[in-house]
């Protein structure tokens, strides 16, 4: 990269950095207290962006800011990772014109001033939570991520750090307009959108189900396809696939 011949302080750029556990120790790694420092660490410096677990193969992403390679390199020298026996670690320069921008490449607000850092959950109001449970956990393969029997309260989700679906059932103890108001939600376009490695093998699926599939797959001019399909009280969902390798711009919810 060219230099621009500005004086000041040279912008940050962003690295990532790919750990990859030795196939005779996959079960190694570092504890998560430490891990959590080193990442507290780069986050009050204003260094982190993103970090996950891999799992095919096992291992570790990190990726972070740093002004050139040798700051980056530096910054790695206290990485826990660099202490698993035989894990393989590989150091590169995120491109956002090859890779995209799947990261916030700015630098984010200070930490406590209210940025926001997580999709937790979008609430579903279903009609019977038992008979809904069944169709997102055994039918879709949703995972039960946190229940309370007594409270009512069910989340599901694809898996760990994903966000979850809440399936809120309406009871007339909130009062009015409470009540009224989540009822009025039942059986509406929820804007939902879920990504599948195969339409058609979906919509079939979902036929097994006994859902109601609201627009058969469709082939879509972006080079993807589409189905729209509802639970058993009439929420509708989109799911894509894509079958090439560029994304679509967007998708009509």
């Amino acid at each position: 990269m060219a230099s621009s011949g500005k004086p000041g302080r040279k912008p940050k750029r962003t690295y990532v950095r790919v750990a990859r556990q030795a196939a005779a120790s996959p079960d190694e790694k570092p504890g998560g207290r430490e891990m959590g420092r080193y990442l507290e660490g780069l986050e009050r410096a204003g260094r982190l962006v993103a970090h996950g677990e891999l799992t095919e193969p096992k291992g570790d992403l990190l990726v972070f800011r740093a002004r050139e390679l040798d700051e980056a390199e530096r910054v790695l020298r206290t990485d826990p990772w660099g202490e698993v026996g035989g894990a393989q670690s590989e150091l590169l320069e995120w491109d956002p014109e090859q890779f995209g921008s799947g990261v916030n490449l700015e630098l984010p607000p200070a930490r406590g001033s209210g940025r926001l850092t997580l999709l937790q959950r979008v609430a579903v109001v279903v009609s019977d939570q038992a008979k809904a449970i069944r169709f997102y956990h055994e039918g879709l393969g949703l995972e039960i991520r946190e229940r309370d029997e007594e409270t009512g309260y069910v989340e599901l989700s694809l898996g760990k750090g994903t966000a979850a679906l809440s399936l809120v059932q309406p009871r007339t103890d909130w009062g009015e307009p409470h009540y009224s108001e989540a009822m009025a939600r039942l059986g509406t376009r929820t804007g939902i959108v879920f990504q599948t490695d195969s339409v058609p093998a979906l919509e079939l699926r979902l036929r097994h189900l006994g859902a109601r599939v609201t627009q058969p797959t469709r082939e879509e001019p972006w080079g993807g396809r589409t189905v729209r399909f509802t639970d058993p009280d009439g929420n509708e969902f989109l799911a894509f696939d894509s079958t090439t390798d560029a994304a679509p711009a967007h998708r009509r919810l």
